[in-house]
């Protein structure tokens, strides 16, 4: 698998959205893009910037469940495959914290993956999971996921976002190979 050249981060816009567990993948687009001293750019899709040494980062505009258009669109753009695409999403299935980094796979349920699947005709995409686990017994699971992240566990789910993002930085440093060996795990919180 080739290093990606677009890192793609999923959650949904807006203010009422941003403390909520479904944007973790847009957490770690924010700490990527602040470590890198770079701002994004709004591009009506998506918003995006580019990282030192070449990879495109972007946060599609839309909600969750319709962000493959953005990536598509964008992956059309640059003339890019989607081998070289790594999706930055969270994953209700894996525990608090857990990281699961992947070259390809199906959706496991998770409606941003399944449109991006859908819209690319393809799972051959990495992807990087982020823990945010276990739903509480008998509640909806839309709703959890578009809950506020407790305040108790504020400090975790920051830690959590930039252990995701040392993965993401250690995939494009030293291959994903590397990168799972690390990061594949529960990681101490």
């Amino acid at each position: 698998m080739a290093n990606p050249r677009l890192i793609a981060c999923l959650g949904n816009p807006g203010k009422k959205y941003c403390m909520t567990w479904h944007n973790a993948g847009f957490w770690v687009a924010d700490i990527l893009a602040r470590e890198a001293g770079v701002q994004f750019i709004d591009a009506g899709l998506f918003i995006a910037t580019v990282l030192p040494d070449g990879p495109d980062l972007i946060k599609p505009a839309d909600y969750m469940n319709r962000s493959g258009k953005a990536i598509a669109a964008f992956l059309d753009i640059k003339d890019y495959d989607a081998d070289e695409l790594l999706v930055v999403c969270d994953d209700v299935n894996l525990d608090l914290g857990h990281l699961r980094l992947r070259a390809g796979g199906s959706h496991g349920g998770h409606n941003g993956l399944r449109n991006i699947i859908e819209c690319l005709g393809t799972e051959d995409f990495a992807r990087l999971r982020i823990g945010i686990g276990p739903a509480p017994d008998g509640s909806d699971l839309a709703d959890f996921v578009l809950d506020r992240v407790p305040e108790k566990l504020e400090e975790e789910a920051s830690r959590m976002a930039h252990i995701a993002a040392d993965c993401v930085g250690l995939f494009l440093q030293e291959g994903i190979i590397a990168a799972q060996e690390k990061h594949n795990r529960k990681p101490v919180l």
